[in-house]
């Protein structure tokens, strides 16, 4: 549901590079010949396998040019993830006769911590050593926690949620003077800061491909020359004996070329000025209700991990359609729960439940920025925050009583005195006096007194808020006996008996939350028995994001289409350009759907 809630938002903002980048230019015009030529193999010694080493070889130059090292250094892997586990099992079973000791943080990535624990239940002893409250690794912890049977440190170079940069040349120092080997995971380092093995002074050093412009399903591992270590992958004698299988031409070629154009972007400088600044304009906007994780201490230029303290980071999220970020919480049985790396932290719960990680990349514009602040200010305010997606229904009922409390119903924006195009598609779904119908939302709609002119006879209308269903109430009169009244959230609806229509204008739109979206789902399918149809009018692509001062979701008929899923297809659809009180004009998608 997420991905299809993104794949409809007319406006969408990527700010996700810690999770994944897009190709750079230069990769995909480095990977296209490759897709039509050089399809032999690099091991094979004729015309059709030459082109294809000589590929291999150069990516292998590039990423060594860029790493500081030399080309026979360089392992290709398939992953930033396969790198870490070729260097921590590597390390470990080729070292058993001196040690059987490993020292890592609490920070690490499972792509660490994971093979740590397998290699526990193969013998090994790990030491998860703290952080401070900027996710640093003290030094001197390092070299307190070395024995005799230390054969690997594993720190990580810089931090994927908070980004935080560890002082790896200080922790490398320090094992190298007690003889043990030094791994650091630069996943998120490598084409961001300098990341020179001999400057950082490690023996191995992890690198994850989509995380600088290249391919997914990539990576690689420097391994110092002389450093002992077993083959990940047994076999044939590729990789120089280290990682068998036949090379991957294609996903090799497009690291390389990226490792080439990520030489050019060490320091990010553009990106850190846009980071900061953007930190510097949210500090403005919520004060001491925001606070920055990793702030004081050095991080990547890229990286924004920012608490909206009193929320929950899912929610802020949800505020904001169409951005692309991530949460450093997680929502389990209506409990948060903070992410691992904020809990090594410290950082009070209070705080990290609210964690949003903004990681800004290369294309990033302050244009893009700017709307994400507008977002996050017009949902700041108590009422819009405690309406907006997430929040408890007492606080979006309260919302709405208080808009129909203050306004008569001449002033709403969504009035229509006509409803022509929910009439006309209630004809279309075949409906007539014996049809059971519900409208969602309409206690504001003059649909209802259209359905009881023409002669319908079981109607209902629910709404979240009393006061509309008072005005409507007072308006129809004595006819107002004929309809079902129901007050109630329609997230949280469990009507009675199946309808055959289910009419609604303008409610689904406010779902911007993922779980709200769901909900609104479960109870349609509860209430519309099978072969019933559901016409859902929304704001369409074009038409305005926000309505009574709350986001709105905008759809095409395909991008609702796909929202609701499976067990629903669409019929038809219309447009309609509605004309508020105050001359604005308001773009309507109108869809009929049928149950399957």
């Amino acid at each position: 549901p997420e991905e299809s809630f993104l794949a409809m938002t007319e406006k969408r903002i990527y700010l996700d590079f810690n999770a994944s980048t897009p190709l750079a230019p230069e990769v995909v015009e480095a990977m296209r010949p490759l897709l039509t030529e050089h399809f032999g193999n690099p091991s094979t010694h004729h015309w059709a396998g030459a082109p294809a080493k000589a590929a291999v070889e150069r990516a292998r130059a590039q990423v060594a040019a860029l790493l500081g090292c030399d080309p026979d250094e360089i392992v290709f892997t398939s992953s930033g993830s396969e790198s870490n586990n070729h260097a921590l099992k590597g390390v470990f079973l080729a070292n058993r006769d001196r040690g059987d000791h490993i020292v890592t943080s609490a920070v690490e990535h499972p792509a660490i911590l994971r093979p740590l624990r397998f290699l526990e239940t193969l013998g090994a002893k790990v030491t998860v050593l703290p952080v401070d409250g900027h996710g640093r690794v003290d030094p001197e912890d390092v070299r307190k926690a070395l024995t005799p049977r230390t054969i690997l440190v594993s720190i990580m170079h810089a931090n994927n949620e908070v980004g935080t940069v560890q002082p790896i040349a200080e922790i490398a120092a320090i094992a190298r003077a007690a003889g043990v080997l030094m791994h650091t995971d630069a996943a998120q380092s490598v084409g961001k800061i300098p990341t020179h093995v001999n400057e950082l002074g490690v023996d191995l050093l992890s690198v994850a491909g989509h995380k600088l412009y290249a391919p997914k399903g990539v990576g690689a591992l420097f391994i110092r020359r002389g450093t002992r270590i077993e083959p990940f992958v047994h076999g044939a004698g590729h990789e120089q004996g280290r990682r068998a299988g036949t090379e991957n031409v294609l996903l090799d070629a497009g690291l390389g070329a990226a490792c080439e154009v990520a030489g050019r972007w060490i320091g990010m400088p553009p990106v850190r000025e846009l980071r900061d600044r953007f930190e510097t304009r949210l500090k403005e906007l919520f004060g001491e209700k925001l606070t920055v994780n990793g702030a004081g201490a050095e991080r990547l230029p890229n990286t924004a991990n920012l608490n909206f303290v009193g929320q929950v980071g899912a929610e802020v999220l949800a505020r904001l359609p169409g951005v692309a970020a991530s949460t450093g919480s997680a929502c389990h049985a209506g409990s948060v729960e903070l992410s691992p790396v904020l809990a090594a932290m410290g950082v009070p719960a209070q705080e990290g439940m609210g964690a949003v990680r903004f990681s800004l990349g290369r294309t990033t514009t302050w244009e893009e920025l700017e709307d994400v602040l507008s977002m996050l200010g017009a949902a700041s305010s108590p009422t819009r925050a405690a309406a907006s997606a997430g929040a408890p229904v007492s606080s979006r009922r309260e919302h709405w009583e208080k808009v129909y409390g203050e306004k008569s119903e001449h002033e709403l924006t969504w009035h229509q005195a006509n409803p022509s195009t929910s009439l006309q598609l209630i004809a279309n779904a075949g409906a007539g006096p014996a049809t059971r119908i519900v409208d969602i939302g309409g206690g504001a709609s003059r649909l209802v007194d259209a359905l009881l002119v023409r002669g319908f006879q079981h109607v209902a209308v629910l709404d979240i808020a009393e006061g509309a269903l008072d005005k409507a109430q007072r308006r129809l009169g004595s006819r107002a006996s004929a309809v079902a009244w129901v007050a109630g959230d329609v997230t949280s609806w469990e009507p009675d008996a199946p309808f055959d229509v289910w009419h609604d204008r303008a409610v689904f739109h406010f779902m911007t939350c993922a779980e709200e979206r769901e909900a609104y789902r479960t109870a349609m399918r509860k209430a519309l028995r099978v072969g019933g149809q559901a016409i859902i009018g929304t704001f369409a692509a074009g038409g305005p994001d926000r309505c009574s001062g709350l986001p709105v979701v905008r759809y095409e008929a395909e991008t609702l289409a796909a929202e609701l899923g499976l067990g629903f297809q669409l019929l038809e659809s219309l447009r309609e350009d509605h004309v508020t009180p105050t001359g604005k004009v308001q773009r309507f998608q109108f869809c009929r759907f049928v149950r399957t």
